[in-house]
C-alpha cells in the first residue's frame, strides 16, 4: 500500500510541478509552503537560533479553533514553548493567525511528498508534531518517523464511512499509524475504529473532545455595562437573549416571553435572528403582540416601556449573550439541527434550546451532563423552564475555568510536553 502511495504521489507531485512553481513565482505564500518553503517565523535569523517549535496541523477552520484550544494550553503549561501551526485552506489559516497573534508562525501544509517535506523538516525542524484530528499523511508521517521527532494525534475521531475507507489498506496503515507515540481520540467508538484500521491498542487513548475545553470569556462588569448603555433598557432588568433565531421561531419565542413578561415585567427580551431579511415581519408581529419595542439600531433613550429589542446588525450576538441571566439558541424549535448551543455557555450563561439538535447532539450531551442548560421539547416547556428560571425555582451551573488536571486540553497538553521533555532532555535522548 505505501508503494502504491508513494508511485502516485510521485506522478501527481512531477506532472503538476511546473504549475506548482509557476504559481509560486506569482508569490502565492499557500504554494510557496506548500512545496516547502518557509520563512523561518518571518524574521532574517538561521534556523539555530530558532527555538524548535511543536508542530500543530489542523486543516480547516473547526479543526483550527480545536488547535487554538490546546495551542492555550501548552502555552499556559509551558509559557517559554515555540509553537508553529500549519492548516489547509485560506479561512484556517486567517483564523490561525489571529490565534498566533500574527502569520510569523502559522504556515500551509506542505505536499505529502519527500521533496517539499524535507524541505518543511530541514526550515522548521519540529521537535515534536501534533495532528488534529483525522489527518493521516503517510509520507509526512513516515518522514517524521526516520527523524525520530514524537508525533500525537488530538482530539482524534473518524467517521464510520472514513473506517470503512481506510480498512482497506490496514497493512500499510499499521505501519503508518505504528509511527505514532500516542493517539488521543474523543470516544470509545473512535478508539476502536481507530484500531480496526491498525492503530496499536496501547497507544490510543479516550480523551474526551478538546472542543469543550474553550476558555470561559465572562464580560468584566465594566464591559457589561458599556453594552447595557446601548440598549433602552433600565439597568435593574432582567435580559433574555433569543439568539440565532429561524422562521418558525420568532412567534414561538415573542409568545412564551408575552406570558413571562406578564408574570415578571422586569424582564425584556434581546432577539436577535439569524438572517436579517425578515427583520420586518418579527416587528409587525411584536407589534401584534401588544410588545412595545425598537430596533437596535434605533434612539437608545432609556424608556421602562421597552420589552424587546430586535437586533438588526451582524456580529454582537457573542458580546449580548454575555449581559443575559439566560439564553435560547435558535435552530432547535424548528427543524434545522441546531446553531452553536455552547456560545453562551462559554460566556458563562446557562442556555435553553428545543429538540432539533442534529448538528449539535455532542454538544447538547455535553451541557445537560454539566448542568449548564436544558432541552425542551416544545415552546410550551420552554416556557415553564424560563417561568422558574426567572422565579428561582430551577437553577444551573455557571461554566468556569476547566479543571487543570483533568480536562481533555490539560491532559493532552501534559501527554505532550511530557513526551518531548520540557528542557529537550528528554527529545535529545529520543534522537540519540
Amino acid at each position: 500500500m505505501l508503494t502504491l502511495y508513494r508511485v502516485f504521489t510521485f506522478l501527481v507531485y512531477y506532472l503538476s510541478l511546473p504549475v506548482l512553481f509557476w504559481t509560486r513565482l506569482l508569490d502565492s505564500r499557500k504554494w510557496h509552503n506548500r512545496l516547502g518553503y518557509f520563512d523561518l517565523y518571518g524574521m532574517d535569523r538561521e534556523p539555530e537560533d530558532i527555538s524548535r517549535p511543536v508542530w500543530l496541523h489542523a486543516s480547516s477552520m473547526g479543526e483550527v479553533q480545536v488547535m487554538g484550544i490546546l495551542a492555550e494550553r501548552l502555552r499556559k503549561q509551558n509559557p517559554d514553548i515555540e509553537l508553529f501551526v500549519t492548516v489547509m485552506t485560506e479561512t484556517g489559516y486567517a483564523r490561525a493567525c489571529e490565534i498566533m497573534g500574527g502569520p510569523h508562525a502559522v504556515g500551509f501544509l506542505p505536499l505529502d511528498y519527500h521533496a517539499p517535506i524535507k524541505r518543511f523538516l530541514h526550515t522548521i525542524t519540529p521537535r515534536a508534531a501534533v495532528f488534529i484530528e483525522t489527518e493521516i499523511w503517510p509520507n509526512l508521517v513516515m518522514a517524521l518517523g526516520q527523524h525520530a521527532i514524537p508525533i500525537f494525534l488530538a482530539n482524534g475521531r473518524l467517521s464510520e464511512k472514513s473506517s470503512r475507507r481506510y480498512y482497506a489498506f490496514r497493512s500499510g496503515l499499521r505501519r503508518v499509524l505504528g509511527q505514532y507515540t500516542r493517539l488521543m481520540v474523543q470516544s470509545d467508538i473512535d478508539r476502536t475504529r481507530y484500531e480496526h484500521i491498525g492503530a496499536p491498542g496501547e497507544r490510543v487513548e479516550v480523551f474526551g473532545s478538546l472542543k469543550f475545553d474553550a476558555p470561559v470569556q465572562r464580560l468584566t462588569p465594566e464591559q457589561k455595562a458599556a453594552i447595557r448603555a446601548r440598549l433602552p433598557f433600565s439597568e435593574n432588568c432582567r435580559l433574555l437573549v433569543a439568539g440565532s433565531t429561524r422562521n418558525g421561531e420568532h412567534e414561538k419565542i415573542l409568545a412564551v416571553f408575552q406570558q413571562l413578561h406578564q408574570q415578571c415585567d422586569d424582564i425584556r427580551l434581546l432577539m436577535v435572528p439569524r438572517h436579517l431579511d425578515k427583520l420586518d415581519a418579527i416587528a409587525k408581529a411584536i407589534q401584534e403582540r401588544g410588545l412595545n419595542g425598537v430596533r437596535y439600531s434605533e434612539d437608545k433613550t432609556k424608556r421602562d416601556d421597552i420589552a424587546v429589542v430586535l437586533v438588526d446588525v451582524m456580529g454582537i450576538l457573542n458580546d449580548l449573550y454575555g449581559i443575559a441571566e439566560i439564553a435560547f439558541v435558535g435552530g432547535t424549535l424548528t427543524d434545522i439541527g441546531g446553531h452553536n448551543i455552547l456560545e453562551p455557555v462559554w460566556k458563562g450563561v446557562p442556555v435553553v434550546y428545543g429538540p432539533s439538535v442534529a448538528n449539535v447532539r455532542d454538544s447538547s450531551d455535553y451541557i445537560i451532563a454539566h448542568g449548564y442548560g436544558t432541552m425542551v421539547v416544545d415552546e410550551t416547556a420552554l416556557f415553564d423552564v424560563l417561568r422558574d428560571f426567572f422565579a428561582g425555582a430551577v437553577a444551573f451551573k455557571h461554566k468556569g475555568e476547566d479543571d487543570a488536571t483533568t480536562s481533555a486540553a490539560a491532559r493532552t497538553a501534559r501527554i505532550i510536553l511530557t513526551a518531548i521533555g520540557t528542557d529537550g532532555a528528554m527529545l535529545a535522548e529520543h534522537n540519540r
